[in-house]
């Protein structure tokens, strides 16, 4: 093992030094992260331990390149959003030699959040209630092969684009239809009198965390929104933080595609 880190290492030194001649740091970075996202998950996420491990010598373009990751890999707009490496960097900087404990402080805080329902993890259960019903509903009162939460904001326009997207969606309402999805919008702030004079398509659970456990409480890291998380029957985590409706239908087209029939 310590043979192959070595040799990747060297590969990375080796692309970061050619590189060097001709692009300044953080376009260089820029580029290594578009090259790393197209690998298969964890060898992107060995070749990022290995990047940040040849960036430790040096301290200015380690501090770059951490900056860069959290830019791109936490935000769940961008096209290279990608929580498994995000943690990766966050991983290191927090161990490492290079940060004083001040910055490192602040990394490790990003980290504790970006441990919140982990993929392959359980989700944290909440509670919500819906328009005209003070019944107090649980995310794990649901039943299907598939739940898409989706965290948004009555009063984001991008929020908005996302949920008229989310109706008109051939898949999701054909998997809705047939009872093997349920799409919860959560609304998770304070403002009721917002959530109350929003419309939500008939096709999704309009829900509000009204005990604002899942803000407070601390229950969800919610970078930005609008976000989804999608689980399965077990409430197990197969996307985190996911902004964009078209990865969402992707994975949900390759589940159902690999789904076995149902026997007769």
């Amino acid at each position: 093992m310590k043979k192959i880190i070595l040799a990747a290492m060297v590969a990375i030194a080796g692309w970061l030094s050619t590189q060097a001649q001709s692009l300044p740091a953080p376009e260089k970075y820029n580029n290594l992260l578009e090259q790393m996202v197209t690998l298969e998950q964890r060898k992107a996420e060995f070749m990022m331990n290995a990047t940040m491990e040849t960036l430790a010598k040096d301290p200015k373009g380690y501090r770059q390149m951490m900056e860069l990751a959290e830019r791109r890999f936490s935000n769940a707009a961008d096209p290279l959003h990608n929580e498994g490496l995000y943690m990766v960097v966050l991983k290191h900087v927090t161990e490492s030699y290079v940060l004083s404990n001040t910055e490192k402080e602040k990394q490790r805080l990003l980290l504790e959040g970006a441990k919140k329902n982990m993929i392959g993890s359980v989700a944290a259960d909440f509670d919500y209630v819906v328009p005209g019903d003070k019944t107090v509903h649980h995310l794990k009162d649901l039943k299907a092969d598939y739940i898409l939460v989706y965290f948004n904001n009555p009063d984001c326009e991008s929020c908005e684009a996302v949920k008229e997207r989310l109706a008109s969606n051939e898949l999701i309402n054909k998997m809705i239809s047939d009872k093997k999805l349920i799409v919860l919008a959560i609304y998770p702030y304070d403002d009721q009198k917002l959530w109350k004079k929003a419309k939500y398509p008939k096709m999704m659970i309009n829900g509000w965390n009204q005990s604002q456990q899942i803000e407070f409480g601390e229950l969800y890291d919610l970078p930005t929104l609008p976000c989804f998380y999608l689980l399965n029957n077990d409430y197990k985590v197969l996307i985190k933080n996911e902004g964009s409706l078209n990865k969402v239908e992707a994975v949900l087209k390759q589940l159902t595609q690999t789904q076995p029939a149902s026997a007769n």
